[in-house]
């Protein structure tokens, strides 16, 4: 019996392992919260209602009418270490998804890194960044 334990703990190790379980995974994005349309276009976030964004490597999505999705990613401290994202592959425009600390393609498989550059296509160019802004309390993106 003992011997049967180990294999199904090295399994599940092996299952865990395959499909990016890991303690140094980036967490989960969360839906933004705070939103505001000016009138000018432009979209602001309250910072303080997104407590993902606090530390290194939180991620918030926000879903547009248009049927796209944006994130923005917490890449360095700071005010200027705030990376908005527009989730379309660049290979086919494809939305890419959250696997652990990079964005992955579910059509052709290409991967991205948080911060958006291309890490395995086959896509060759880096997730589209929107222009943004930030203070302590907002981000300003467009």
């Amino acid at each position: 019996m003992e011997k049967e334990i180990g294999r199904r703990a090295l399994l599940c190790g092996a299952i865990a392992l395959a499909v990016g379980v890991s303690p140094s995974i980036a967490e989960a994005a969360v839906p933004a919260a705070g939103l505001t349309q000016r009138k000018d276009g432009k979209l602001d976030i309250d910072l303080t209602k997104n407590p993902a964004l606090k530390k290194v490597g939180g991620v918030i999505t926000i879903d547009l009418s248009n049927g796209s999705s944006v994130a923005v990613v917490r890449t360095a401290l700071g005010v200027k270490g705030l990376t908005v994202l527009n989730l379309s592959c660049t290979h086919n425009g494809v939305t890419v998804m959250q696997n652990g600390n990079q964005w992955l393609c579910p059509a052709h498989g290409s991967q991205f890194t948080l911060a958006g550059k291309v890490s395995q296509g086959p896509a060759r160019t880096a997730l589209f960044k929107y222009p943004s802004t930030a203070t302590l309390k907002t981000l300003t993106i467009g």
